[in-house]
């Protein structure tokens, strides 16, 4: 299993400015230089996700392009799109105000997900087969949701056959939220991972993902 990124690097946490983040895009730029970070994806749920949650919207999506860290803390901040499978068909949602990203994390979510939960497994393998090309990894296969019908083994070996990353989503773990049993078999059975915090208060975007490395340790496997 090769870890994408072991050292200072965190891309996936959440902000005030497009979705349920509690900090805002220049908050989460200047901390993460506090807490020794040097690379971070600020990856915002998709569309369909602020739709479906009712979340205001609190600017244009299309200002980013104009944004610099100006903190001065020699981190480096890309934006991307925590984008969601929404059937057994392998559609998804990969934008914000229809702006899209290359970095493009592919998540399940259970108040998102529109098709039949018995078909969660069919879902992740058709969006696979369909739009590896673009998915930078898989988020939180683990989580809790869909855990009585979703076979991780599948969704590994296909993930594994088009070179898809899969994510060690560390609040999940903290929080509580990790299908135990699904994540040994992802860290036994994923060729590639990232380990990234899921940060939505600055709290979790300090502490998680060490836990999660630790974790890793403990395994022998970092």
């Amino acid at each position: 299993m090769h870890i994408i990124n072991p050292g200072p690097e965190d891309f996936h946490m959440h902000s005030l400015n497009f979705s349920d983040g509690v900090n805002t895009i220049e908050e989460l730029a200047h901390w993460a230089g506090k807490f020794g970070l040097t690379k971070i994806g600020i990856t915002d749920h998709s569309q369909v996700a602020i739709d479906t949650q009712n979340w205001a919207r609190k600017g244009p999506r299309s200002t980013l392009k104009r944004w610099k860290n100006v903190h001065d803390n020699g981190v480096e901040v890309v934006f991307g799109v925590e984008g969601d499978l929404l059937n057994e068909a392998g559609d998804i949602c990969d934008n914000i105000q229809g702006e899209t990203s290359s970095l493009l994390i592919l998540s399940a979510h259970e108040r998102i997900y529109q098709g039949d939960p018995q078909k969660i497994t069919e879902a992740y393998l058709k969006a696979i087969e369909r739009h590896a090309p673009k998915i930078t990894f898989l988020g939180h296969p683990c989580i809790y949701y869909f855990e009585k019908y979703l076979d991780i083994s599948a969704v590994i070996e296909t993930a594994n056959k088009h070179q898809v990353p899969l994510e060690f989503n560390c609040s999940n773990l903290v929080n509580g939220k990790t299908n135990l049993a699904n994540l040994a078999v992802m860290l036994q059975k994923a060729d590639q991972i990232y380990v990234n915090s899921d940060a939505h208060v600055l709290y979790e975007l300090k502490t998680v993902r060490e836990a999660g490395l630790e974790y890793l340790r403990e395994k022998g496997l970092l």
